[in-house]
């Protein structure tokens, strides 16, 4: 089996690491900047990595791009003539429901698609950054389409256990747009919140473990999570609403001095962590 990983930033070629030895594969990489190209070889993550992504997806079985999802379509339009009939092609993009019908209009049928989101990554992006321990024990959604075989879905399945994904779920891209909305999108935009106006005092003797949980994400990729955002734009706002809805329900408690309602609002919402959200 031939795996090609296109894109070697943080997801990449942590990605590329931690495939090594998945059905024996041959794992080879691209990205656009020959010094990656090399220092991803040499640190042994995979066989061979080329600037040019056709020379890596020729002769793949599987490609996986690891790329910002606007960049994806001119790619594989420069390199139809070398994707080899049969070849699966996947993408680890947060947002699937825009980028795929436009994938599906420039994939020839003897080509299969299925969409990934590993839920994984770190707050810094970057080759530098990289580490194929960071798939262990993440979450891993699966994304078919109409057009995709149930032998492509189970071997995205073996995938995610031979790099450590805890959780596994097969959704549609539509779906998992939605869902992802609340856990992903709302929480950085929530992180990015807090950051935008600090204390004019504050220093480290005034934080713990609360403050820097809550802003871990706020160091964030601003050109990747635009993208992300807007792409996903309508589900967004719709949790982005819901949330504002909330924290005026918290505003309105304290500002009425409404004791009760205030305790009410942090006991539901301790209850739903405890029982709702066990991670």
């Amino acid at each position: 089996m031939n795996i090609a990983v296109i894109g070697l930033g943080l997801m990449g070629a942590s990605l590329a690491g931690a495939l090594k030895g998945f059905r024996e594969a041959r794992i080879v990489g691209s990205d656009r900047r020959p010094e990656v190209c090399r220092q991803a070889v040499e640190a042994g993550l995979l066989e061979e990595a080329y600037p040019d992504p056709g020379q890596a997806i020729e002769d793949a079985d599987l490609v996986i791009f690891c790329l910002y999802g606007r960049d994806i379509p001119e790619i594989l339009r420069a390199n139809l003539s070398r994707l080899k009939p049969g070849v699966i092609l996947s993408d680890i993009c947060g947002v699937k429901s825009r980028l795929y019908p436009v994938l599906l209009k420039i994939l020839p049928p003897s080509v299969e698609y299925i969409g990934l989101h590993p839920m994984a990554g770190k707050e810094r992006d970057g080759f530098e950054n990289a580490d194929p321990a960071i798939y262990r024990d993440s979450g891993f959604i699966i994304c078919p389409v109409q057009s995709t075989s149930p032998s492509a879905v189970e071997l995205m399945k073996e995938m995610a256990g031979h790099i450590g994904a805890a959780h596994i779920a097969v959704v549609s891209p539509e779906r998992q747009d939605e869902i992802i909305a609340y856990t992903s999108g709302l929480t950085h935009i929530a992180a990015a919140g807090l950051c935008l106006n600090f204390h004019p005092q504050m220093n480290a003797a005034f934080v713990a473990g609360a403050f820097r949980d809550c802003t871990r994400v706020a160091d964030i990729n601003d050109g990747a999570w635009t993208e992300l955002l807007m792409d996903n734009r309508a589900a967004t706002l719709d949790w982005l609403n819901k949330y504002l809805t909330g924290l005026e329900r918290f505003r309105q408690a304290l500002s009425d001095s409404d004791e009760e309602g205030l305790r009410g609002l942090l006991r539901t919402a301790g209850d739903n962590k405890r029982t709702r959200l066990r991670l």
